[in-house]
């Protein structure tokens, strides 16, 4: 289907097998030898996550809470409902506390960081805040975007962290150039992030599940510590405000790159295209689906049910994008690779055969992707070695949740809903 030079371990082989998608690995499935029907053992004391019965492993398993109460987890708590997460462990929001005891919750977010006070140029921040009575001890306390908590993604509050009562405590991106702050991990400002504290019992505290473009600015608590999430005014270590700007009332206000047909003097030309309409996208965020680039090579399919990016050749020569950038971060004319932590680089001696596909998975190999594709919303842009933009796509709410593409394949191909999912094939129409 296409030609690709790509390291041979992280190839994704596209094949038209009955009319259907297939993908190639290394792994062999290998039957029984001693009769005609393939057997599968299960290990001794494995369970399943979610079948309501708790197994070895689990904290929990749906309404089995292994006769556990939230006191008897943590004396902090006087009482209230302890429940399960859907990875079977403990969640203790539903909990209780003593009038004169800690209560530590997220509390204030940003995807695009501070441009002023004292958290200006840090990166991502995420926001604590205590609005109990006592201080507590935060040492072994655990704080990450994924629930599982993995060590290369998750905060480890060292020993000797404290949050006084109703004090904040403010977390900023890790620089791995200087090693200043904390976080091991970004914040989307497009796809949706789960962030998750959990205490040194790893008894989850409290988690947060966010859109990131809601965050653009700061999404928080009001009042502090305890109120409904929602879109908010910046106001890292001090107390909370409600957005003075509202997304999609076609007025600039803020912090807004757009909003509606204000579009801030920002036109395809000024964002690096040659040509084309800009637009502002629901989040308002610049979309510059319809600006054009004059290269042959566009982004052609997406897929955010199983983040799949399809990119199409539509010339006659071969296209080398060894050190092409491809990243869900906005258009943004003074964009910096170095502050996008989860972007793909494309490694040496990548290149896109005529009239051939590419299809990028989701995954941490070279040539795959690290960002989600967010249901609610997303972007993606193609950036040359130059980081000149070349292609651009944009689109709402469940638009690309079967598949979003564009018809017919290539550059005059226009961008369209409910595609027929056909990653690695020519595009069909819903």
């Amino acid at each position: 289907m296409r030609t690709l030079a790509l390291p041979l371990a992280t190839l994704i082989v596209v094949c038209a097998c009955n009319g259907t998608n297939a993908t190639t690995d290394d792994t062999t499935a290998a039957s029984s030898s001693t009769g005609d029907t393939p057997t599968t053992d299960t290990p001794t004391g494995a369970g399943v996550c979610g079948d309501g019965t708790r197994d070895d492993g689990e904290d929990c398993d749906g309404d089995d809470l292994a006769d556990q109460t939230c006191q008897g987890l943590d004396p902090m708590w006087s009482g209230g409902t302890l429940q399960c997460s859907a990875d079977c462990k403990y969640v203790t929001s539903g909990c209780e506390s003593d009038p004169g005891a800690a209560q530590v919750a997220l509390n204030e977010v940003t995807s695009k960081g501070a441009v002023d006070g004292p958290f200006a140029d840090k990166g991502d921040a995420i926001e604590l805040t205590n609005i109990g009575a006592e201080a507590i001890d935060l040492a072994g306390w655990k704080l990450s975007d994924d629930p599982t908590f993995p060590v290369d993604k998750t905060y480890i509050f060292p020993a000797g962290s404290s949050l006084a009562k109703g004090a904040f405590f403010v977390l900023v991106e890790l620089n791995p150039d200087t090693m200043e702050g904390e976080l091991p991990f970004g914040i989307s400002s497009s796809s949706e992030e789960t962030l998750t504290l959990a205490n040194a019992s790893d008894v989850v505290v409290d988690q947060l599940i966010v859109q990131g473009a809601d965050a653009a600015v700061s999404y928080c608590r009001i009042p502090d510590g305890s109120g409904a999430w929602q879109t908010c005014d910046l106001t890292l270590g001090s107390a909370n405000k409600p957005a003075s700007v509202t997304c999609g009332n076609d007025k600039l206000e803020g912090e807004e790159v757009c909003d509606g047909k204000q579009l801030d003097g920002h036109d395809c030309k000024q964002l690096g295209f040659t040509g084309g309409t800009l637009a502002c996208a629901a989040s308002c965020l610049l979309d510059a689906s319809a600006c054009t680039s004059g290269s042959m090579l566009v982004i052609n399919e997406v897929e955010s049910s199983d983040d799949r990016i399809e990119l199409y050749n539509a010339g006659a020569q071969a296209i080398d994008i060894s050190g092409w950038i491809l990243t869900d971060d906005p258009v943004d004319p003074a964009y910096k690779p170095d502050a996008d932590l989860e972007k793909l680089v494309f490694p040496a001696a990548s290149s896109v055969a005529p009239k051939e596909y590419l299809v990028i998975a989701k995954g941490d190999l070279a040539g795959q992707h690290p960002f989600g594709l967010g249901d609610t919303g997303d972007s993606v842009t193609l950036l040359d070695l130059g980081l000149k933009p070349i292609n651009h796509v944009s689109y709402g709410p469940s638009e690309a949740a079967l598949s979003y593409c564009r018809l017919p394949d290539g550059p005059a191909g226009v961008w369209t809903v409910d595609c027929v999912p056909t990653l690695g094939l020519p595009n069909k129409g819903p």
